[in-house]
Order: C-alpha cells, then structure tokens, then sequence
C-alpha cells in the first residue's frame, strides 16, 4: 500500500478512502450508468441523440440532386389515365412515347395518343406540362423552403419526412409534403398541394448498372377523381 502524503488535505484523504471502497466493492450497475452519463454531460461527448439528429434540409436536397443528376439516356414510357373509375379497369386515356434523360433533366416526346377530342386535349394540357420539361429533382425542391419533421426506418434505409413551402408564392405547386429516401436520395411519396388542390404522388424505382432509375409513377387528383400511371421501361443508358 502507498503511504497519502502528509500535504493531503481531510477531503482528498476521504476521496482516497471511497476510492478504497468502491475497488473493494464495485458501486450497482444504476450508479455506473449514472456516473458514464454525467462524464458525456461534462466532457461534451457526442451521445447517441446527438448522433442521430436528423440532417439539414439542405443535406437532404443534395442527397436527391446528386442520385438523379448522374442519369442520362433515354426509356420508353406508357401514360395511362383514368377518370372516376378505379386504375384496376380499362383507361379512359393511353399516351405513348420517349423518355430522355440528360443529367435529371427529362424531356417526353408522345407518340401515339388515344383517339378523340378529350384524349388529345389531357395530352397537351395534362401529360405535355407536366412531363414534356420537367427540371432535375434536386433544382425543384430548390424552390421550396425545406423542413425536415420526422424520420422511419424502412429495411434498415432512413426515411425523412420533408415539408416545403414555395419560395415564391406565385409558383405551382405551393407546397409539397414527401418522404425520402436519404440513403439512396430517392423521393418516394407525398403530396403536391397546387391553387387548385392537391396531387398525391407514390414513386417506384429499380437498381439498373448501379443507379437507382425511376420506372413507375402514379399520381392522383382527389378533386378531379382522376389517376394518371406514367410507366418508363427498355431504358438505353448513355455511354460516360
């Protein structure tokens, strides 16, 4: 045993004394709990809540803009519409076309449109505005004032639920509200909200020469009762 200096004061004897004890008899498992806590607390190590803090807004539109801006080439794609009947019956609508990707950015050219005045208009109004030139992922969201609101795990991937709101109140859509998928940077679903009313969205992808590639999309008006299926196969990458 090593002899306490005589310069010890009666506190620092004591201390040794319980240091004495507790090699002795180690304190119950609540106390060391307790005790590690407080050394987190006064060291500032990072604990596990700080770990898992949900990642900025920014984060996440990065994460998106760099997993579709890598995507160039071209894929067949099949529109079909149904208007106040169930997307299980036969389509009031069916467009057909090209698909062409250049860094996220896509541009559709239909071919061949269902006959009749009603069909021909939904292609112009409808399909043409809203895929013919469609900017990246990524710089859409960019015009949204973007807040993450809560997080799920989904086979091990985490999942952000991302609300927005437009910057410039003049644009359409106003707002959205969608998960994403941070791991892979993949929009998965969620709601458009226009002047007009709201769009709700669900999202498919498929892993294609290492690169997530949307394949399936279906969007659905509730006020117009009316669901549109965009489907994108045969897809011809372009060489790097």
């Amino acid at each position: 045993m090593v002899p306490l200096p005589a310069r010890f004061s009666f506190a620092a004897r004591t201390n040794y004394a319980r240091m004495k004890d507790m090699q002795a008899s180690p304190p119950p498992l609540w106390r060391a709990a307790a005790t590690a806590a407080a050394l987190v607390v006064t060291l500032g190590l990072p604990s596990e809540r700080t770990a898992a803090q949900p990642p900025l807004p920014e984060e996440v539109r990065s994460r998106v803009s760099a997993a579709s801006g890598t995507i160039s080439g071209t894929a067949d794609a099949v529109f079909k519409l149904w208007i106040e009947k169930p997307v299980s019956g036969r389509p009031n609508c069916v467009f057909s076309g090209t698909l062409r990707l250049d860094q996220g950015r896509q541009t559709l050219s239909v071919g061949e449109v269902t006959a009749g005045t009603f069909c021909g208009a939904i292609n112009q109004y409808v399909v043409g505005r809203l895929f013919e030139s469609s900017e990246p992922v990524g710089t859409f969201l960019s015009r949204f004032d973007l807040t993450v609101l809560g997080e799920k795990l989904v086979d091990d991937d985490r999942y952000y639920l991302v609300q927005g709101k437009a910057r410039d109140p003049n644009n359409n859509p106003r707002g959205l509200i969608v998960w994403i998928d941070y791991d892979r940077g993949l929009v998965i679903d969620g709601t458009l909200q226009y002047t007009w009313g709201r769009v709700d969205v669900e999202q498919r992808y498929s892993l294609m020469h290492g690169i997530w590639v949307l394949t399936e999309q279906v969007l659905h008006s509730t006020r117009f009762d009316a669901s549109l299926k965009a489907e994108y196969t045969n897809f011809r990458f372009a060489s790097p």
